[in-house]
């Protein structure tokens, strides 16, 4: 009887697999279906030079592999179509018939996603925004307008000959979609999150109306919530930013740059970053930390702690603001004067290489408190955990663990410029937590035993209950905008503005909604 009971399970199971299958390869050849006839749609309206196929247009090659990530890149993923967009009036008529046809689609401006499927789709339509990227300042209003398309590093080229900047990325070839996340900048400890210095925003949403929104017009609900909401709320084709004070390449203004530490300091370095959070006051000071573990030909991944701490001012405020780094043994310094291109220019990401995230969130401890580092240095055993399990592992380039200091002073200058779906809680700063995985050339899948080391690394790393995640340094799977202060929030205007969930149902992209 029980060896009949087991033969009936797996004739049942196999079955239900069969099934299974079934169902998935018909949703999948359906969704292939309304993808294709949504892309003939659109070549009959835009035209086959902005709507290109992968056997029809000389630029879906270099639009299907934009992403920076090459597990978004097309051995991965193959849109049915790929519409190049040279107007708002272009994306509201493919948002348009993407809706009225309920098919996949996604959006790409810098496609500086570590988040795999978010900037990129198979069967469905991708929307690029690789034509659109114009940039310019008004000295009258001292804004700057910034098409999606645009990176950090040309709009900061094309910003400087005004001496001024956008408050964007601390890499150059980080995109638009960054502000959208909120953004964390080099002059965010007195400019805010990047999203902060929204002055005027057109959104295109899901339905394919444009709507324009500031912070106390009509939509400025919809204008908060894509402070932080990422791409659930409609597609920025405009943004008008103000615009931050930095001066020229040649005003050197910045004093500062990198230090390396030898591992022997790494307890003191977490010590420091945990006090630099809680402690500094002022908003000059801007600090980034990198301990980066690279694989090489011994056994051992190598590691370095490098730091990035730089001054908006005189040699003296920089030794006053990083007094205790500095007092922690270095092997070796790089300061001295810079512009602020300079700073944006001082660290980079490989490209042509497949990138994974995860984060967490760390309250900062003031020096003058007896309270534990101990979360700091378990996230950093947790980190060397990792990189030694693997380190044996052809598969991986690199290891990264950075704290980015969220200082008071930026918590409160976003509720001073109206809020924003972060809500970050007003009793001291904290640092955000970026796990990255950089996989060697060539491998365009993440390994099952590396992604397990992954889950096990983010399922264990501590987190400070209440405190915001950083949307851009994620994994897809983690619950950020539940962390949010203004989550409530977000989920009415979500549904004010998609109430069909139609965002949701077709598009990659931040859970929890």
């Amino acid at each position: 009887m029980l060896a009949f009971y087991r033969r009936s399970l797996l004739v049942t199971f196999a079955l239900w697999c069969c099934l299974a299958v079934s169902v998935d390869s018909a949703s999948n050849s359906s969704a292939a279906l309304v993808a294709s006839n949504t892309c003939q749609q659109l070549v009959s309206t835009l035209g086959s030079s902005i709507v290109q196929s992968q056997s029809s247009g000389s630029e879906y090659t270099v639009g299907a592999n934009g992403a920076w990530s090459v597990f978004n890149q097309e051995e991965n993923f193959l849109p049915t179509c790929i519409v190049f967009v040279n107007s708002t009036e272009d994306v509201q008529t493919a948002m348009k018939t993407i809706f009225d046809n309920k098919s996949e689609y996604a959006v790409q401006a810098g496609g500086h996603s570590a988040m795999t499927g978010w900037n990129t789709v198979t069967d469905g339509v991708l929307i690029s925004f690789m034509n659109m990227n114009a940039t310019s300042y008004d000295e009258e209003k001292d804004t700057i307008t910034m098409q999606p398309g645009i990176l950090w590093g040309a709009a900061m080229t094309l910003m400087e000959t005004f001496g001024v900047a956008p408050v964007g990325g601390r890499i150059t070839n980080v995109g638009t979609g960054l502000m959208l996340g909120g953004g964390l900048s080099y002059l965010s400890p007195a400019f805010g999150y990047a999203a902060d210095n929204y002055v005027s925003l057109d959104v295109v949403l899901v339905n394919g109306t444009m709507v324009t929104a500031t912070v106390d017009n009509e939509y400025s609900d919809l204008f908060k919530a894509l402070k932080g909401g990422g791409n659930r709320f409609g597609i920025v084709t405009r943004y008008e930013v103000q615009a931050a004070h930095v001066g020229t390449a040649q005003d050197k203004i910045y004093w500062g740059g990198i230090a390396l530490y030898p591992n022997s300091s790494a307890e003191a370095v977490l010590t420091a970053i945990a006090h630099f959070s809680r402690d500094t006051n002022n908003t000059n000071a801007v600090l980034a930390t990198d301990f980066i573990s690279v694989w090489s030909n011994s056994s051992v991944p190598e590691l370095t702690i490098q730091l990035e701490m730089n001054y908006n001012g005189s040699v003296e405020g920089f030794n006053e603001s990083f007094a205790e780094f500095l007092s922690i043994p270095y092997t070796s310094a790089s300061f001295g004067p810079l512009s602020y291109s300079d700073l944006v220019n001082e660290v980079s990401f490989p490209d042509g290489q497949g990138n994974l995230f995860g984060g967490s969130v760390l309250e900062g401890i003031a020096s003058a408190s007896n309270s534990s580092v101990d979360a700091y240095l378990e996230t950093f055993q947790l980190f060397n955990n990792f990189s030694m399990t693997f380190a044996s592992s052809s598969d991986v380039s690199s290891t990264l663990l950075s704290f980015t200091p969220v200082l008071e002073s930026q918590i409160q200058y976003g509720y001073a410029k109206g809020g924003n779906a972060i809500s970050p809680p007003m009793n001291g700063g904290f640092n955000e937590v970026l796990f990255g995985v950089t996989f060697s050339q060539g491998v365009t899948q993440v390994p099952d035993d590396i992604q397990q080391g992954r889950e096990f690394f983010l399922s264990n790393a501590p987190s400070t209950p209440g405190l915001p995640l950083f949307i851009n340094e994620c994994d897809a799977n983690q619950l950020v905008f539940a962390s949010y202060g203004g989550y409530e929030f977000l989920q009415e205007v979500y549904s004010k503005y998609d109430p069909t969930g139609f965002n949701i149902q077709y598009t990659q992209g931040p859970v929890g909604l």
